[in-house]
């Protein structure tokens, strides 16, 4: 049985919560205006999916134990 979700799943969700961070430190922290927040945010979640992307591994079996 398969107890891990999809690959694309968890990239996006993890680039989602990078962008939505990035949005509020540019909205609190820098004071940007509405289109300079939504650029800021579309360009961390692609930068974090490219990188996730490009290193994201599928899940290994784990250690193996002899059965008695």
């Amino acid at each position: 049985m398969k107890n891990t979700a999809p690959k694309l799943t968890g990239m996006i969700v993890l680039a989602a919560m990078f962008g939505l961070l990035s949005v509020g430190v540019s909205s609190v922290v820098f004071e940007l205006e509405q289109g300079s927040i939504a650029l800021v945010g579309s360009g961390v979640f692609a930068l974090v999916f490219v990188v996730l992307a490009l290193g994201w591994r599928e899940p290994q079996d784990g250690p193996n134990r002899p059965t008695k």
